[in-house]
């Protein structure tokens, strides 16, 4: 019996020795830094990327804003120039 407890004994010494070695603290810390720093460009990345995409949006916002027509202009040059034919020459003039 003794010498299966010495055995037994240096067995559970052997798993604590690779356990501690295992779970060197060290070790650990630099790992959750490495992460933490992939984590952080990662998401600098994907800042960078919505920034983008709301100038775009923006961009595409102000370009598809209706633009009031000003039709005094060709309502003037018709008052002007009235002829029978002059409303359709209006419709048909290009808008300023």
């Amino acid at each position: 019996m003794a010498l299966l407890e010495r055995v037994s004994t240096l067995v559970r010494a052997n798993l604590n020795d690779l356990i501690d070695k295992a779970e060197d603290p060290e070790k650990m810390i630099k790992q959750v830094i490495l992460d933490m720093q992939n984590q952080l460009l990662q998401v600098k990345t994907q800042v960078a990327i919505a920034i983008a995409d709301q100038h775009l949006l923006e961009k595409k916002q102000k370009e598809n804003v209706p633009k009031p027509h000003n039709t005094l202009p060709r309502a003037l040059w018709s008052a002007q120039t009235y002829t029978p034919s002059a409303p359709l020459v209006a419709v048909l003039m290009p808008r300023m």
